[in-house]
């Protein structure tokens, strides 16, 4: 079976800082992203990977672009 790749840590880090450029909550991103609170919380904190669609609907739930994320994702990495 294939492992896992780590999390990235610019990937939580990107999304904190445009989460609270948006004055939003950790749940009030979850909660528009459909996820929980606690699986957001982990995404944050660089614990997991998330997957594909995970990060599209948190990107959507921020209110921004794929590639918006991606460009911050790369600024700090």
């Amino acid at each position: 079976m294939a492992r896992s790749l780590p999390p990235d840590p610019s990937l939580g880090t990107a999304l904190r800082q445009l989460r609270e450029a948006r004055d939003l909550s950790q749940e009030g991103v979850s909660v528009n992203a459909s996820i929980s609170l606690g699986t957001y919380g982990k995404i944050e904190r660089n614990e997991v990977a998330p997957a594909w669609a995970t990060v599209r609907a948190i990107a959507r739930a921020l209110g921004i672009s794929m590639e918006e994320l991606g460009a911050t994702v790369d600024k700090l990495g």
